[in-house]
């Protein structure tokens, strides 16, 4: 809902509320709350909770019911624990950050930047996405991360202040085909959740987990287009407070047409379908 001032000044001031609780307690507490929010959403939101089970049986036939409903729960735990992981991360400064990184697989960033041609980080919702692009400005140079402004204008300006204090910028998902040619061009970096929700009519359908899905043909269009690599990163929360960022090594994309853009996007998709059997 865009247009509704009221209902935006009250979720902002209720965010802010839940942003100075969490800034009391320290970080790895944060996220021990976080998991119990994951619990009270398992609770109270049943039509998530029925999606998360028949998704879980579409992909994981062959595992038990009762442990596809442990994953399930599960998953909305750490769905709880990264959203108040984030929040509460917002307190550190660089210095801070970084000294609760673990980061693994910078050559390939590295080897990706040789070739001259801008990069393509992927990454999708899985782990601590939001951390993982932070180190990324900081050590190296300005990754522009493509996402949908928030409908709330006041929740929209945190989340934008939060994705770039450390040096990174944000490009609109409305502009991003030209806006990410224009940063690949200049030999830039660009980063892209390949698993952003698309309209049917703007997707292209290939397989995950063996089923069809509809995909965005952003990512695999840019790297055919401009000949830049794709270089896949993950995030993951560690105990203590800690995080783990892993780069992947670089993704080529080869051929031109339709085919080529199908056959890219599922070699992608299954990086992405290998980091979630991993985890």
């Amino acid at each position: 809902m865009k247009n509704a001032p009221i209902r935006h000044r009250i979720e902002y001031t209720a965010f802010a509320a839940v942003r100075r609780v969490l800034g009391w307690l320290p970080h790895a507490t944060s996220r021990r709350a976080g998991r119990l929010l994951g619990e009270l959403i398992w609770v109270v939101l049943g039509s998530r909770r029925k999606t998360a089970l028949a998704n879980l049986e579409l992909v994981f036939p062959e595992r038990p019911a009762a442990e596809r409903r442990r994953l399930a729960h599960d998953s909305f735990r750490h769905l709880g624990e990264v959203t108040c992981d984030t929040v509460s991360s917002s307190r550190f400064d660089a210095e801070e950050l970084c000294g609760r990184l673990t980061i693994e697989g910078w050559e390939h960033l590295d080897t990706a930047r040789q070739a001259g041609k801008g990069v393509l980080v992927m990454s999708a919702h899985l782990g601590s996405w939001e951390v993982a692009a932070l180190p990324i400005g900081l050590y190296r140079e300005t990754i522009h991360v493509i996402g949908r402004p928030l409908d709330n204008p006041w929740l929209d300006r945190h989340l934008e202040w939060s994705r770039t204090r450390f040096g990174n910028a944000t490009i609109q998902k409305r502009a991003a085909a030209r806006d990410s040619l224009r940063v690949l061009r200049q030999d830039g970096q660009v980063g892209i959740l390949i698993d952003q929700r698309v309209r049917p009519e703007q997707g292209i359908t290939v397989p995950f987990f063996g089923h069809p899905a509809i995909t965005s043909p952003l990512l695999a269009r840019l790297a055919l287009k401009t000949g830049a690599p794709v270089v896949p990163i993950f995030g993951h929360l560690e105990p203590g407070g800690r995080y783990r960022v892993v780069f992947g090594e670089p993704l080529w994309a080869e051929g031109e047409g339709p085919d080529a853009v199908a056959e890219f996007t599922r070699c992608c998709l299954e990086i992405v379908e290998d980091e979630i059997r991993l985890r």
